[in-house]
C-alpha cells in the first residue's frame, strides 16, 4: 500500500511497472542526509555531480570540494499560480558533504521554483540521494525536470 501511495506522486500521467514502484519505494525510504565510508567519498561525490548534470532542470552554478549548487535556489510566491503539475516548474539542487568521525556525511536538497512542485522536489531529492549512495537510478521516468 505504501509503495502504491508513493508511486502516485510521479505516476500522474503514466503507469509504473512493478519494478519501478519497488525501486521508487526504496529511493523514497533513503534519508536525504547519510554517511558514506571515506574510501567511497570520491565515487559518491562524482555520482552527485553526474546526477545534477543529467537530471537537474538548472545548470550548475557552483562546484567546490564540499558543495554542489545549481543556479540560485528557486524562490516562489506564497500563493502558487494555477499551473499544471510540473509545467514550467524548475528544480534546483544543493548537495553538500562534510567529514565526520563516522565517514563523509552527504546532504541532498531539491527546491522547486513553485510551491506546486514541492512534492516532486522531495521525490527528486530522494531519487538523487539513492543514486548518490548506490549508483542506481530508481525510476528515471519519475524524476521531474
Amino acid at each position: 500500500m505504501l509503495l502504491a501511495a508513493l508511486s502516485l506522486s510521479c505516476a500522474g500521467s503514466f503507469e509504473l511497472s512493478q519494478e519501478e514502484q519497488t525501486s521508487l519505494g526504496l529511493a523514497m525510504a533513503q534519508p536525504l542526509t547519510f554517511t558514506v565510508p571515506r574510501d567511497r567519498s570520491l565515487e559518491t561525490w562524482d555520482r552527485a555531480l553526474n546526477f545534477m548534470d543529467r537530471y537537474s532542470s538548472m545548470k550548475l552554478r557552483s562546484v567546490t570540494d564540499s558543495l554542489l549548487v545549481t543556479y540560485e535556489t528557486p524562490t516562489y510566491q506564497q500563493v502558487p499560480s494555477p499551473v499544471e503539475r510540473g509545467s514550467g516548474i524548475r528544480f534546483g539542487y544543493t548537495i553538500s558533504r562534510a567529514s565526520t568521525r563516522e565517514g563523509i556525511s552527504m546532504s541532498v536538497r531539491c527546491a522547486p521554483s513553485s510551491k506546486v512542485g514541492e512534492r516532486d522536489a522531495d521525490q527528486n531529492a530522494h531519487i538523487a540521494a539513492y543514486y548518490i549512495l548506490t549508483g542506481s537510478i530508481a525510476c528515471a521516468r519519475c524524476i521531474v525536470r
